[in-house]
């Protein structure tokens, strides 16, 4: 597949956390649905909207699945592992601070992250196009007719390829399974492989708690700000943890109502907490900028620890 990676700024940067990760394709073929999709991927690179001066990174057009695998040091394996799902709303993927961040995060403490590369909707035919895309949504340049004509063409497309949410739901589970079956491999105790998501990353975690098989069942659950969410809880319930901004914390920010999830999770007396920061926004996910929120690591890592997921 072709890919064209546009560099704004720090291009050696991006290289290096490329470099670090071993790559995993979760079909041996094209993945199921998707088979006919012929839409170039993309990673740019773009000045964040949201953080001055920061530069983050997107994927545009999956259509051939991927883990990458950030694994701890030898010797300091805690035996846990995570898959790592970004958000982007299901039409891109919010690599930098949401993907190899959190990783290499998790990795220096002794869990073998796996970020997934999960298949997203269409989003440009061409460069041209979806580097427009990237600037007007995600990067500086705000959006306009032109970004609201396009996304409303993408959409278009994507409904006649057939995509659906459901195809990254398949590609996290297929993610658990496999990491699971090679647990020997990484070094992973096979009774301590949770996943954790971000945004519309969220809205995979909660789908595959719902619905899962033997080998796909999460042992536990991060969801880091979700999205489109309910309040359903799955018939084996798995520990879970919350973290999202002050703003998010009720059923009116669109995306669902993390005390009411909360609450149903409650009752079935696995362990849980939530955690609602102050002054954060949609999209923290994990950055060394020393902001306060970043302690969310930290208090993911000791939650693991009390539920007995980390060999010490």
């Amino acid at each position: 597949m072709k890919r064209i990676v546009a560099f704004f700024v720090c291009a050696l940067c991006s290289l290096s956390v490329f470099a670090q990760a071993e790559k995993i394709r979760l079909y041996e073929g094209k993945a199921p649905g998707s088979e006919l999709w012929t839409q170039p991927e993309y990673l740019f690179e773009y000045t964040s909207s949201l953080t001055p001066g920061e530069v983050g990174e997107c994927i545009l057009n999956v259509v051939d699945p991927e883990l990458w695998a950030y694994l701890p040091a030898k010797g300091t394996e805690t035996g846990a592992a995570v898959v790592v799902c970004p958000g982007g709303g299901f039409t891109a993927l919010s690599w930098h601070q949401e993907g190899p961040n959190v990783a290499k995060w998790l990795a220096a403490h002794g869990i073998a992250a796996f970020v997934l590369k999960y298949r997203i909707a269409y989003s440009g035919a061409d460069y041209e196009e979806a580097k427009y895309v990237v600037d007007h949504s995600y990067g500086n340049q705000g959006r306009d007719a032109r970004m609201r004509e396009l996304t409303e063409k993408h959409a278009k497309i994507a409904k006649q390829q057939g995509y659906d949410r459901k195809m990254a739901w398949d590609d996290a589970r297929v993610a658990i399974s496999y990491i699971r079956s090679h647990a020997e491999k990484y070094g992973v105790n096979p009774k301590a492989i949770g996943i954790i998501g971000f945004s519309a990353g969220g809205n995979i975690v909660y789908n595959v708690a719902l619905e899962h098989d033997e080998m796909s069942r999460p042992d536990f659950l991060g969801m880091i700000y979700p999205a489109w969410f309910g309040a359903d809880v799955p018939e084996d319930p798995m520990p879970l943890f919350i973290a999202a901004s002050t703003g998010e914390a009720s059923s009116a920010n669109g995306f669902g109502d993390t005390p009411t999830l909360y609450n149903a999770w409650n009752k079935t007396r696995q362990p849980l907490e939530v955690h609602s920061f102050t002054n954060a926004f949609h999209g923290f996910g994990y950055r060394e900028n020393g902001q306060s929120v970043n302690i969310w690591t930290t208090l993911f890592y000791n939650f693991l620890d009390n539920c007995k997921m980390l060999k010490k």
